[in-house]
């Protein structure tokens, strides 16, 4: 078994071999979420699954131990929380053995999180709201503070490179006439560096891009948007460049369907955080 814990930089990727208990959010994220479910003993509930690469229109369930009727709800990973719910099944109390719980859209992202919830309303009837958590009668299981839930990985996400084969080198810096200073760039073949706002350790809305050539380059000075608010930190990025040639195409809500994907180093994206001081 693998407990699923807080994610950073690198929860882009798909999640290998996953047999799961529970999942403990991102604790700056948790506090929004309002983590108040239906408290359950940990011999009670189980939720098992394996990786599934490729899956389209269902996801396989190996195991499941509900303490009452329940539902299995998947969500679109959403930077590791649950984002919009794209699947649903309803299962009897009880341990149940492989099910699926059929997609109602395709999946844009590489991972989807699969959670157990109540059925605790109208029987039969899903009624979760995640904007309205705390009136919502099916609410989530959790064993202690850990929501009963598990990363799922649908779809390979990334351009795998060896060490050193791609890299990119920031100094902590102050902005100067708007633009951003990379110190170096080590890229396997054409490429991107972007520039995104720091989403609690996350890639958020992208706010500078510059391409740059295979090979070595220095000295790089990325435009950055001068109508954001940039806050403390900047999360650079090497992207590659492997759809339309010298035109960046990658979509935050579609990852997996973008052709300009991240480079990563078997679990790490090539990325850094980059201080703005003062």
């Amino acid at each position: 078994m693998r407990r699923l814990l807080t994610y950073g930089l690198a929860a882009l990727i798909a999640v290998a071999a996953v047999a799961l208990t529970a999942w403990t959010f991102n604790e700056a994220r948790a506090n929004d979420y309002m983590m108040v479910g239906v408290v359950v003993a940990a011999e009670n509930v189980a939720l098992e699954f394996e990786d599934q690469v490729g899956a389209e229109d269902e996801i396989a369930v190996s195991r499941v131990l509900a303490p009452d009727d329940s539902w299995i709800v998947v969500h679109l990973d959403d930077d590791g929380m649950p984002g919009k719910r794209v699947g649903l099944l309803r299962v009897a109390e009880g341990e149940s053995f492989d099910l699926t719980v059929p997609l109602d859209e395709p999946v844009t992202t590489p991972n989807v999180i699969v959670a157990l919830h109540a059925d605790r309303g109208e029987r039969g009837k899903f009624e979760f709201d995640m904007d309205e958590f705390m009136r919502s009668p099916d609410k989530p299981y959790f064993v202690e503070f850990e929501e009963v839930a598990v990363v799922v990985a649908v779809a390979e996400f990334g351009v795998p490179v060896m060490m050193g084969e791609a890299e990119v080198l920031v100094d902590d810096q102050a902005l100067a006439s708007g633009e951003l200073l990379v110190r170096a760039v080590v890229a396997p073949s054409a490429s991107w560096v972007v520039v995104h706002l720091d989403d609690d350790g996350m890639p958020g809305k992208r706010v500078g891009l510059a391409p740059v050539p295979t090979g070595e380059s220095a000295g790089i000075r990325v435009a950055i948007d001068a109508d954001e608010a940039l806050g403390e930190s900047l999360i650079v990025a090497l992207h590659a460049d492997r759809g339309v040639v010298g035109e960046f195409e990658f979509d935050m809500d579609d990852k997996i369907g973008s052709p300009d994907q991240p480079y990563f180093v078997g679990d790490m994206e090539i990325a850094v955080v980059v201080s703005l001081a003062e």
